[in-house]
This record gives C-alpha cells, sequence and structure tokens, in this order.
C-alpha cells in the first residue's frame, strides 16, 4: 500500500508561541534597523538628477518646443515646489535660463542653484562659463556635469551654449539631435498617460462591474491550507525576516566586487523566494507541483483576460490614493531611488535584462504567492474576507518600508487580493503585479 500523505504542520503551542514572539521582535529590529538606514542614505543628496527631475524636464522643454512662446510663471512655481534634490535645482536652473524664464544676474542665480561639494564647483565652473561669460571650463568639467544633469535636454542646451562660445563645429547637429530625442520622450510619456486614462476609464467599468455581480458565486474558491494558524504565523514571519536577511547578505557577499552591486538585487530575491517557498512547502507537506496547482487552478487564459480588468482598476485606484495623499503627506524622496541608482550604473542589455526578470518576475512570483496565494486565503478563514483583504493589503505595503508610498502600495495589494477572490487563482494577480512592476521598471530605464 502507498504511505498516507503527511498532514500539515501542527506546532505545540509550548514552544511555537515563544517561537513567535521572537520572530515578531527580530522581523521589527530589521524593519527598524532597514528604515534607519533608508533615513540616513534619504539624508544624502543624490548625485546626480532625479527620475522626478529628467520626466519635468520633458513636460516643461517638450510643450514649448512644439508650440513655441513662454511658459507661465506658475509653471516654473509648480516644478520648483516639485523639486527639491540639488542636482534637481541645477536642472530646472539651467532649463529657465535657456527657456526664458530665468530673470536677473546670471551669477546669482547660478549660486542659488549650485549644488555643495567637488560637483557643485565645476558646475559654478561651467554655468559662468555658459552664462555668465567666464573662462570655458576643461572637457573633464564638462562631461561631468552633463552626466549629472542627465544627459538630456537642458545638459545638451548646456553644452551647445559652450560649444557657440568656442566657435567649434557640432552645436547645430547637437541642437537638432536634442530635439528630437526630447520630443521622442515627450511622445512616450505622451502615450503611457493616454495609456494611464484608458486603462483608468476601463478600470471604472471593472468597479461597476464588480459592484453590480458582488452577490454571485465565483467561479472557483481560494486555494485551502491545512496548516494551522501558529503554523502559519511562523511560516509568514519566518519568511518576512528571511526577507529582509537576504538582501543584506547579498550585499554583504557582493561588497568585495562594486561592479557587480547590481547583482544583489536578483540574488536577494532568489535566496528568500527560495527560502519561503521550502518552508511554505515543508510546513504543508506538498512539493512545489502541487503547490502550484494548488494556487494556479482553473484555465490560464480566463485568468490572464482577467488580470487586464483587474490592471485597469488597480491604476483607477492608485490614482485616486496618490491623488489624496498627495495633498496630505509631505512629499518625499523617490522610494525607487535605489534602483534607479543601480540603473544609472549599468552598462549592456545582459544586466538589465537580467533586473528586470528580477524585478518583473521573481518579485511578482514570491509576493503573490507570499501574500495572496498564502497569506489572504489563511486569514480569511471562517469568512472574514473583508479583514484578509484589509489585512494583506496593508502588509503588503509595510513590506515595502515606504512611508509615504504605504497608501498607494495598500491600494495595489487590495485590488491584487480583489482579483485573487474573484478568480481563486494566483495567476491573475501575478499577471498585474508584474505588468506592474515591469512598467515602472522600463520608465526609470528610459530616463536613466
Amino acid at each position: 500500500m502507498p504511505p498516507e500523505p503527511s498532514s500539515p504542520w501542527h506546532p505545540n503551542r509550548r514552544w511555537a508561541d515563544p517561537l513567535i514572539a521572537l520572530l515578531m521582535l527580530l522581523n521589527l529590529l530589521a524593519v527598524g534597523f532597514t528604515l534607519l538606514a533608508r533615513q540616513r542614505a534619504a539624508r544624502r543628496p543624490s548625485e546626480r538628477v532625479s527620475l522626478q527631475g529628467r520626466i519635468t524636464e520633458v513636460v516643461l522643454a517638450g510643450p514649448r518646443l512644439l508650440r513655441g512662446g513662454e511658459l507661465q510663471a506658475r509653471e516654473w512655481t509648480k516644478a520648483e515646489a516639485q523639486l527639491t534634490e540639488p542636482w534637481d535645482r541645477a536642472l530646472l536652473g539651467v532649463l529657465r535660463a535657456e527657456l526664458g524664464g530665468q530673470t536677473g544676474d546670471a551669477t546669482l542665480w547660478i549660486e542659488g542653484v549650485t549644488p555643495a561639494g567637488p560637483a557643485g564647483a565645476r558646475f559654478r565652473r561651467v554655468g559662468f562659463a555658459a552664462y555668465a561669460g567666464a573662462p570655458l571650463p576643461d572637457r573633464a568639467d564638462r562631461d561631468e556635469i552633463h552626466r549629472r544633469l542627465g544627459g538630456g535636454y537642458a545638459a545638451d542646451l548646456l553644452e551647445i551654449r559652450l560649444r557657440d562660445r568656442e566657435g567649434t563645429l557640432g552645436g547645430e547637429a547637437l541642437r537638432a539631435q536634442a530635439r528630437k530625442a526630447l520630443l521622442t520622450r515627450l511622445a512616450g510619456l505622451g502615450l503611457l498617460g493616454l495609456a494611464v486614462l484608458g486603462c483608468a476609464a476601463g478600470g471604472v467599468a471593472v468597479g461597476l462591474y464588480l459592484g453590480v455581480t458582488r452577490g454571485k458565486p465565483l467561479p472557483q474558491p481560494m486555494p485551502e491550507w491545512g496548516l494551522s494558524g501558529r503554523a502559519a504565523a511562523l511560516v509568514f514571519l519566518g519568511w518576512f525576516l528571511v526577507f529582509f536577511v537576504a538582501g543584506n547578505l547579498a550585499g554583504l557577499l557582493l561588497s568585495p566586487w562594486p561592479g557587480l552591486r547590481w547583482v544583489a538585487v536578483p540574488l536577494g530575491y532568489a535566496l528568500h523566494a527560495a527560502f519561503g517557498i521550502r518552508l511554505l512547502c515543508g510546513a504543508e507537506r506538498i512539493g512545489l507541483t502541487t503547490l502550484w496547482h494548488r494556487v494556479a487552478p482553473g484555465r490560464m487564459g480566463r485568468d490572464l483576460a482577467w488580470g487586464g480588468a483587474f490592471l485597469a482598476l488597480a491604476v483607477l485606484l492608485v490614482m485616486a490614493v496618490a491623488l489624496i495623499s498627495g495633498l496630505i503627506l509631505k512629499p518625499d524622496q523617490s522610494p525607487q531611488r535605489e534602483l534607479q541608482d543601480l540603473l544609472r550604473g549599468l552598462s549592456g542589455w545582459g544586466p538589465s535584462l537580467v533586473l528586470f526578470l528580477a524585478v518583473a518576475g521573481l518579485a511578482p512570483f514570491f509576493e503573490e504567492l507570499l501574500f495572496r496565494g498564502f497569506l489572504l486565503p489563511v486569514l480569511a478563514r471562517n469568512g472574514r474576507m473583508a479583514v484578509a483583504l484589509v489585512g494583506s493589503a496593508l502588509l503588503f505595503g509595510a513590506i515595502h518600508l515606504q512611508p509615504t508610498g504605504l497608501p498607494t502600495l495598500a491600494t495595489l495589494g487590495f485590488v491584487l487580493g480583489l482579483a485573487m477572490r474573484h478568480t481563486g487563482s494566483l495567476r491573475t494577480p501575478m499577471l498585474v503585479h508584474a505588468f506592474w512592476n515591469g512598467t515602472l521598471f522600463l520608465l526609470m530605464r528610459a530616463f536613466a
């Protein structure tokens, strides 16, 4: 006779409860240390123009290049309120000088937007040469400032002004190249904006449909887990703790090779994903194939079709929450600053492809398996679906450790939970999550 399958894990409360308390304490310490490290990093000014600065550059200069005329004072005021990083302010100063929004003595405004440090001194030399008639800087200064300004439209216009002063050839060719690149980025942002608006409109329809049909029976239930509540708590807390440890361990292992710093992202994801899956399979006493069939049953085509619908709903709700929270919460540095810095240092398509697969493939897989495939059904036991949706969404937002981004991340997590509840399959929230991460990654890569 074949052996009977092992029953799921039901640990003894005498040792499980103290271990749960210990894991909770360790997780709180890990969260505290990680937040402290991020706050210290956030206090260090960025060494280049940020993603927000590059997008603002396109939004300000692109329409003006197409229609001509001067930008309104309120547009400059709005841009100044949004851009707080030193090199973003320097970029905005160059744009105002080139687009006619800068008034007063050039020496004063250059001093006003010059970043601190040796790179700032280079910017001052280049700015005085371009706008105040100072001696021309050497090629190293010009190349450095062009790089720190993002290599975009403002950086090109600054270089063109220096070439015109020294009377060298190539100014007009560079001007035409800068205009073409600017209009290409503007067209890309325009298409992205239209896609977002289209998704938001579709999200309204999806929300209305879900509201009208909420009383109908669902096509299939969410996966069921046999492990006890204590076992589920140990699995989740253990996985959560390794989430923090793996990233730091990957960074430590690669610290002797600064050129391989980008490998820490996919390596960290791989380490804690492998540990978490092994932990979950061991607690439930199942294999990897059984695990996948449990969390992703049914027809793939139907799940993927619903993925498009819930992506539209996510865009709508995240936009609404972002607009509301933006009026309440103080603007902070980009939550993706670390990834942006990594992308700026990459050369070649190989590392970019590996990072893309980690961000848009491995990360959605492990996060959806943890939060929607496992945590949501466990919390929804005994009919507590509302509590499960809200609780898993808040924990999903919290694990990213972005305080100002918590409202939007939790909203995204809530929609992903709705997708899992409606289809009963992990494929749908995985597709939404992968498309979301992939789009953000490509946007950052385009402006890196």
